[in-house]
């Protein structure tokens, strides 16, 4: 209970703050002026691990995933996520008999995203996260024969905004942490979970410009 309060505060009151920092009158042309000369450069290469913790039913719910993106001036990255259910969570549902039984709740989702970094040094990088998960949940259960079996599925399509803190360890791999919110703003009728939540998120960074410039002493751009 006092991570999820923890969790809210961190979401629903200082990340609309340092939006408000961000793009204040002050900092717009600031940040239109970074915005036209990051897109105008070679983009490089970004790779990343992410996990995701949530909660469905006071219980924790883990997304594991990889990002694969373009980088502009270490400014600017957008990309495409991929993300599953780590371990799916154990609940019920009824079939067409009314009679109510043991199923595995699993998920699944694409994740178009777009960060704006604010601030960087050659160790740190604090940045500004936006995400959209397009996919979908569903309720299965394993048959006398082994075979997984797929009763009801929905839709699920989520907004994800979150803080996000990275730090270099060497030149190849880095780590962050970061929180944010999981809002679900359409899911169809099949699945009852409830997937808006408070997340926290753990990465893995790849720096696959630095491992091709120490092999090859050339820059990784992409054309």
């Amino acid at each position: 209970m006092i991570m999820r309060l923890y969790l809210v505060v961190l979401t629903l009151v200082i990340f609309p703050s340092i939006l408000s920092a961000q793009y204040g009158e002050a900092k717009d042309v600031v940040f239109e002026d970074e915005f036209k000369k990051s897109f105008k450069t070679k983009p490089k290469l970004d790779v990343k691990f992410d996990n995701r913790f949530s909660f469905i039913r006071d219980g924790a719910l883990k997304t594991v995933g990889i990002k694969v993106g373009l980088n502009f001036r270490r400014k600017f990255k957008v990309g495409l996520g991929i993300n599953q259910m780590l371990v799916p969570i154990e609940t019920t549902t009824f079939d067409d008999s009314g009679n109510e039984f043991p199923v595995n709740l699993e998920y699944f989702y694409f994740s178009p995203y777009i960060e704006y970094v604010y601030h960087n040094s050659r160790k740190w990088e604090f940045s500004l996260s936006i995400q959209h998960g397009v996919g979908g949940a569903s309720y299965q259960y394993n048959n006398p024969q082994g075979e997984k079996i797929k009763l009801q599925e929905s839709m699920v399509l989520s907004y994800e905004p979150a803080m996000l803190i990275d730090y270099k360890i060497v030149r190849w791999v880095g780590i962050g942490t970061g929180v944010g919110y999981r809002m679900v703003y359409y899911k169809e009728s099949g699945i009852k979970e409830r997937f808006s939540s408070p997340e926290y998120v753990i990465k893995l960074k790849v720096y696959l410009g630095e491992i091709f410039r120490t092999i090859t002493g050339k820059e990784l751009e992409i054309d």
